[in-house]
């Protein structure tokens, strides 16, 4: 494949109304962010795009942080999505049990990715995990990618890494580095990923919102009792996209645009 025409490729998200908005998509190989608040779909947003890589027949990978795999298997099922063959890492500090039907791994505890049916036949302990960190993270993808390359990631979120980080000190700069370093390892791996995150401080802005190479910010709000969501591109760098909020539903078949 030319390198012009990988830089036309596009990867649909799995939400029709959202390609169209996108001009056909994601273009591929490039790390994008979901901005939101609580409750607003980023994670929802997150899977609907894996699920679409397996509908696809590609291998896809979630970075668990915000729930445990078991959680978000239990989440998905009023929508009758089968996520049982997302390979997943999860980085999840404090003990959770670990349900059967999702391939998982912890970030400091396991060597290799495995599917649920293979670790249901052993009696494992929950561990907590002692740290982490974007640096950790990355390696443990360096780890695994290099024996099975993944066209599309989920880190859910960037948001909880920092926050759950056991750092004596905060270092802005290396914070900056370190993300860089895994946003270009993911694009150089040849993955599209979507990297979740709540919203900065007004007028701050976080490194990953600086690298990434373009923002999706999920809204929503509550007008009497009826909650209305709106889905709007900040940016998108190297495409032509629809600038405009636009109203969406999540429903019975998962997010849908107005």
């Amino acid at each position: 494949m030319s390198a012009a025409s990988l830089g036309d490729e596009r990867v649909a998200t799995g939400v029709p109304g959202l390609d169209r908005m996108l001009g056909g998509g994601l273009l591929a190989h490039r790390p994008y962010l979901v901005t939101g608040s609580t409750g607003s779909g980023k994670s929802l947003l997150g899977l609907t795009f894996l699920l679409e890589g397996l509908r696809r027949g590609e291998e896809v990978l979630l970075v668990a942080v915000d729930e445990p795999p078991g959680e978000i298997m239990e989440n998905v099922q009023s929508f009758g999505w089968d996520l049982s063959a997302v390979k997943t890492l999860e980085a999840n500090p404090g003990t959770h049990a670990i349900k059967r039907n999702v391939a998982v791994q912890e970030i400091r505890t396991m060597t290799d990715l495995r599917t649920m049916r293979d670790l249901s036949q052993e009696n494992r302990r929950a561990q907590e995990v002692e740290d982490i960190s974007i640096q950790s993270i990355q390696l443990k993808l360096r780890q695994q990618m290099a024996d099975k390359p993944f066209t599309r990631v989920l880190v859910d979120s960037i948001t909880s890494i920092r926050r759950f980080a056991i750092k004596s000190s905060v270092d802005p700069q290396a914070e900056r580095t370190e993300i860089q370093s895994l946003l270009r390892f993911l694009s150089e791996q040849g993955a599209t990923s979507m990297i979740t995150a709540t919203p900065s401080n007004p007028g701050v802005l976080t490194p990953e919102e600086i690298l990434t190479r373009g923002e999706i910010l999920l809204t929503r709000k509550w007008v009497g009792d009826r909650s209305v969501r709106q889905v709007k591109i900040v940016r998108m760098r190297g495409c032509a996209h629809d600038p405009e909020r636009r109203p969406f539903a999540i429903t019975p078949q998962g997010i849908v645009l107005g």
